[in-house]
Order: structure tokens, then C-alpha cells, then sequence
């Protein structure tokens, strides 16, 4: 799937093309995260989806109960009708995915480009079943279904007196999820104020509480009150990520089958493990510290940051998600940047998708030697023993994409499926500073004799 970008915060125009590694690189205030929050908002699918053409879906399932529709039948008769819907209704998400006005995004554009063959195959390889169930006996119910590698969709219906808005919102969805499987999958961003929302996440939720409780005793308008709070939200990946805070007590009893990679992290980068309570307050033991609890807002910044990506990767991540994370590099050593680059390479193998927006020529030149010894040239077993990298963190050039946000643009990396991502906005810095440093200190030098 490629996406194009016209009029999007500070991006006149670009397109990327999502690959199992994506990165992108650029100055501050370059467009990255209008792109990673678009990205977000687009496999969120909290925008409305409401096909036309399944009214008549509807319409011939309430008569006979049940109903098949074809893969190919559907690409070749409404596969433009529906790219172009979710084109449209997904622009008209854009202002609430930032919480702004809807004139902030009056002159954007977003299309979506897919290959006709792939979807075809992706969409029958596809297996599915979803269940709507309604009324107290669960009576009411509608399920979609397909089988892996069958082209035949089965809808059934129990019940005909379920509203044909909700059937026609169900069906809509379920036919995004087998059709466009790209658009499908379930996604977690780590926003940049991560470090922030981990230590102030319940404050951020009891304000609010306080505000509604004041409210009704000193009988303020509530509906304004609301209206106000709503209108000073965060954008939509932030609100959602302290939504996931909050439910941290809750989930934690979950088991994740990354959960060795969160185990990983903690053990190479914290050097200790965290812990959550039963009211999600946060703890960090360090390993040296005979089991000493530290509160988190007593611990490193980096313990701070990287919590988020523990617990996901410790109790949500499944396999197909896609971890999107603005600066993994943050609050991090650079012998720590390293060690990320790492883990997540491990994650892309284990069947994540990742997507980073990063700074860090760190992060990008230790991703380029996952790339490098992946090609097993002679002498690379030797070198990656010798420097302790392990086989599954070996990555394929080929799934690596990378993208150079500037002068209002996105444009593609190159990227060598040998030596990796050709990062020339880092070496450009790199080689100025190097040229300035050496400048500076032969003209001192000189200086020194000649005053000597």
C-alpha cells in the first residue's frame, strides 16, 4: 500500500510505501509525526466506513439468511468505490485525530494506491470470523466468515430485526479487514511525550474527574464544561495511550508471546524490571538493589521511557500488530539506541511491523550492520560472534524501507540491500562537525605557538 500525502502540517507532498521496518528521517518540524499520526489514525479506523453497496447485501440477507459474496466479484466491481470512500471519510477523521479545527485540514489530500493482484491474494489467503450479537440472549446476531485460501465470504443473519445502520457499518468493516488487509491491523504508538504521560497519566485522568465533580456541585454548565474538556484533548494517539496507561492494573494479567523481548530490554538496557500493583501504580527494581521497589518517578529517565514499549511488548503485542514508535532513541545512551535497533529487528522477524521516526544515527547505522552480516559474506559469522550478534536480529534489506522528510517533501532513501539505509542527512551534520571541530582546534593550536 502506498500512501500520498498533499497538504498534510508541513508536508506539500510526498507518498510512502509501508514495508515491515519503515523509518523516517528529517529535521525537527518536518512533517514526520503528521505522517506517523496519519499512519495511526488510518489503521485505527475509528472514521465511519459505510459502504453503499452493501445496502443491497442487507437487502438479500434478510430475505434468505444467509449470503456469499466473492473476493474477485467484490475487487472487480467496487474495489475504486471503496478506496475512494475510505479516502474521503478518512480525511474528514483528520481534525479530530488531532483535535483541531476542521479548517486545519481543508486543503489536505490523501489517496491510497494498492496493487490489484495483491489484494486478491492477500484477501483469499485471509481467514476471518466476526460475530455481531445483539439483545440479551444474544439473539440477534450476524457473522461474516472465510476460510484461509477460499474466495468465498458467508455472511449469516438470525435475526432480521437488527438495524440495517449497524449490519450496514458490520458488513463495511469486515469487508475492509478481508479486502484491504493492510488496513487491518491493529496498531500501538509510543508518542514522544511517552516519558511524560508515564509518570502523570493518573493526575492527567483525576483532574478531569475533579473538574466533573466541581461542576455538579457548583452547578456549572456540564455540557459546557465537557465541550471545553473535549476542545483542550490531545491528539487521538496520546489520548489513546493514556487510555492504555490507565488499564495497565487490568492488563498486566495478560501474556504476550513477546513477553521475552520486553524480558530482553529490561535485562540489556534497564539492567531491572519494572512491576505494576493491582491500582497500575509503577515500580522499577533494579537489579543490584536486593528487590529495593523504586517509584517511577524516582528512576533514570530512561526507565521513564521505555516502560511503554516493556509492558506492550510484555502483555499486548500479538503477532500482525504494527509498533509505532516517534524517537525510540529517546532518552537513551547510544550504546542503549543500539540495543533497541536490535530488539526491534528481533521484532520484525518475530512477525511485527515497526514503524520509527527517528534522529538518531545511531539507531540507523546499527540497523545497517543487522542488514550487512544478514547477506553472509565470507567472514560474517566471524564478525558477528566477535561483536555478540545473535541470528534473529539479521535483517533483510528488502523489508527495510526508510524516508527523508525535508524542505516540505518526503522523499525515499536510497537503501542498499547490502549496506543498508544511505542516511546523507546524518553524515552531512557529521561531516560538518568533524570539519569545524578540526578547524577550530589546529586554528587553538596556533594560536598557542604563536603566543607561545
Amino acid at each position: 500500500m502506498k500512501i500520498e500525502f498533499e497538504n498534510l502540517g508541513g508536508i506539500d507532498k510526498g507518498s510512502i510505501e509501508l514495508n515491515d521496518f519503515t523509518i523516517f528521517c528529517g529535521k525537527n518540524n518536518s512533517g514526520k509525526t503528521y505522517a506517523m499520526y496519519s499512519i495511526y489514525g488510518l489503521l485505527d479506523k475509528e472514521f465511519d466506513i459505510h459502504f453503499g453497496f452493501v445496502k443491497d447485501i442487507i437487502d438479500k440477507l434478510k430475505e434468505n439468511g444467509t449470503y456469499h459474496l466473492e473476493v474477485v466479484d467484490i475487487l472487480a466491481q467496487h474495489r475504486k468505490e471503496m478506496i475512494k470512500y475510505i479516502e474521503k471519510h478518512f480525511k474528514n477523521y483528520l481534525p479530530r485525530l488531532f483535535c483541531v479545527t476542521e479548517d486545519e485540514f481543508s486543503d489536505t489530500a490523501i489517496r491510497l494506491n494498492f496493487d490489484n493482484e495483491d489484494l486478491q491474494e492477500r484477501a483469499i489467503k485471509k481467514s476471518t470470523k466476526r460475530v455481531l450479537s445483539l439483545g440479551k440472549n444474544k439473539d440477534w446476531s450476524l457473522s461474516l466468515e472465510k476460510q484461509v485460501d477460499n474466495g468465498t465470504i458467508q455472511l449469516t443473519l438470525q435475526n432480521t430485526e437488527i438495524p440495517d445502520s449497524l449490519l450496514q457499518d458490520f458488513i463495511s468493516k469486515g469487508l475492509v479487514s478481508i479486502i484491504f488487509t493492510c488496513l487491518s491491523k491493529d496498531s500501538f504508538l509510543l508518542p514522544a511525550e511517552r516519558a511524560g504521560l508515564n509518570l502523570f497519566f493518573k493526575e492527567l485522568s483525576s483532574t478531569r474527574n475533579i473538574l466533573l465533580q466541581h461542576a455538579q456541585k457548583d452547578k456549572v454548565n456540564l455540557g459546557e464544561l465537557l465541550k471545553d474538556i473535549v476542545n483542550s484533548s490531545y491528539a487521538a494517539p496520546v489520548q489513546d495511550y493514556i487510555q492504555y496507561l490507565n488499564k495497565i492494573g487490568r492488563t498486566q494479567r495478560q501474556k504476550s508471546i513477546y513477553r521475552d523481548y520486553a524480558q530482553a530490554i529490561q535485562k540489556n538496557v534497564l539492567k531491572g524490571k519494572y512491576e505494576v500493583d493491582g491500582q497500575g501504580n509503577v515500580f522499577f527494581i533494579p537489579y543490584r538493589s536486593n528487590n529495593k521497589k523504586l517509584p517511577l518517578h524516582f528512576s533514570s529517565s530512561t526507565v521513564k521511557t521505555l516502560f511503554g514499549l516493556v509492558f506492550y511488548l510484555e502483555h499486548i503485542a500479538e503477532e500482525g500488530h504494527c509498533l509505532m514508535i516517534d524517537e525510540p532513541e529517546l532518552n537513551l545512551h547510544p550504546d542503549n539506541q543500539r540495543q533497541v535497533a536490535r530488539v526491534l529487528a528481533q521484532l520484525v522477524n518475530a512477525g511485527l511491523k515497526v514503524i520509527v521516526s527517528t534522529h538518531s544515527d545511531y539507531f540507523v547505522r546499527e540497523l545497517n550492520n543487522l542488514i550487512m552480516l544478514k547477506n553472509g559474506f565470507s567472514g560474517a559469522e566471524e564478525l558477528q560472534k566477535k561483536y555478540g550478534y545473535q541470528d534473529s536480529e539479521l535483517l533483510e534489506g528488502k523489508r527495510v524501507s526508510a524516508y527523508l522528510f525535508d524542505d516540505k517533501k518526503i522523499t525515499p532513501m536510497t537503501l542498499d540491500e547490502e549496506e543498508g539505509v544511505i542516511a546523507e542527512t546524518f553524515d552531512a551534520v557529521i561531516n560538518d562537525l568533524n570539519k569545524s571541530s578540526n578547524e577550530i582546534y589546529y586554528a587553538m593550536q596556533d594560536a598557542k605557538e604563536l603566543d607561545g
